[in-house]
C-alpha cells in the first residue's frame, strides 16, 4: 500500500489529483498538436504552480504509451477498518474479492458520481489497486477514501456499531432494490466476487438483501455494472 496513486494516468484523472493537490509533476507528449483538453491542463498545472516536462517524440515517452499525459503525485492517503469512525462518512461501497482491477475503478467511478464517500477492499484475496486502477476510475478514486480491512465479518461489525445499514447485492435477493426505502438511514452497499458473488455467510451478516431486476434471459450483470445500477438507485433515493 506503499505509494497509492504515484502515477497517475489519463486527462481526467490528471485533472482530478492536481484539483486534490496530490500531484507534483505533470509529464505531457507534446507532439506540437496538443489537444484543448490538454492544454487546459497545463494551464492549471501553471497556475498551481506544478512542474511541467513535454515529452518530443513517443519514442522519449517513458510511461504507457495508452496515455499522453501523466502526473507523478504524494501517495494517496488510505485507511484502516480503525479509522472508520473517524471518517465520520455515511455511504460505503464494500468489494469482497473482486480480482479485476477494470471492475474496481469502474466501482470507484461511480462511487463518485452517486456520493458514496468510501470503498472498502480488502487487503487479501483481492485485486491490487494499480496505476490502471486510477486510470479506469477517470478521477473517481480522487474523490473517495480507500478503507483496507482484514476481515468482512468484523468489517460487518464495525459498520453495525457505527448505526450503518449493511446492503447486499445478489441476483436472488428478496428485495429490489428500487423498491426498498432509505430514507436517510446511513449505508454500506456490499458487493461480491465476480465468480462467486457474496457468500451465503456474508448474506446471512447483512441486514438486508437485494436485486436488481432484469430480463431472465440473462444470467447476470457484470459486478461493475450492477453496483453502478444500485449506487444510482440509492443515490436517488437519498
Amino acid at each position: 500500500m506503499v505509494g497509492l496513486g504515484t502515477i497517475i494516468e489519463g486527462k481526467n484523472a490528471v485533472l482530478s489529483v492536481i484539483q486534490s493537490g496530490r500531484a507534483t509533476s505533470i509529464g505531457y507528449l507534446d507532439n506540437g498538436q496538443l489537444s484543448e483538453d490538454i492544454e487546459n491542463i497545463i494551464n492549471l498545472a501553471i497556475t498551481n504552480k506544478i512542474e511541467l516536462k513535454g515529452y518530443p517524440s513517443k519514442e522519449e515517452w517513458p510511461y504507457h504509451p495508452r496515455h499522453s499525459i501523466v502526473a507523478v503525485c504524494k501517495a494517496k492517503k488510505t485507511f484502516k477498518e480503525k479509522d472508520l469512525d473517524s471518517l465520520q462518512k455515511t455511504k460505503f461501497i464494500v468489494c469482497d474479492h473482486i480480482q479485476d482491477t477494470n471492475n474496481i475503478g469502474a466501482i470507484a467511478r461511480s462511487a463518485a458520481a452517486f456520493n458514496f464517500e468510501v470503498i472498502a477492499i480488502p487487503i487479501k484475496r483481492s485485486v491490487k489497486i494499480t496505476e490502471r486502477t486510477f486510470s479506469i476510475a477517470s478521477g473517481g478514486l480522487e474523490k473517495v477514501d480507500i478503507v483496507f480491512y482484514n476481515s468482512i465479518f468484523s468489517l460487518i461489525k464495525k459498520l453495525k456499531s457505527m448505526d450503518v445499514w449493511t446492503i447486499g447485492l445478489d441476483m436472488n435477493g428478496k428485495e429490489e432494490v428500487k423498491n426498498v426505502d432509505f430514507q436517510s438511514h446511513n449505508l454500506a452497499l456490499f458487493v461480491g466476487s465476480e465468480e462467486n458473488g457474496l457468500s451465503e455467510e456474508v448474506q446471512k451478516k447483512l441486514d438486508l438483501i437485494v436485486r436488481i431486476n432484469m430480463d431472465n434471459e440473462m444470467e447476470s450483470l457484470n459486478v461493475s455494472v450492477s453496483a453502478a445500477i444500485a449506487m444510482h438507485q440509492l443515490f436517488i433515493k437519498k
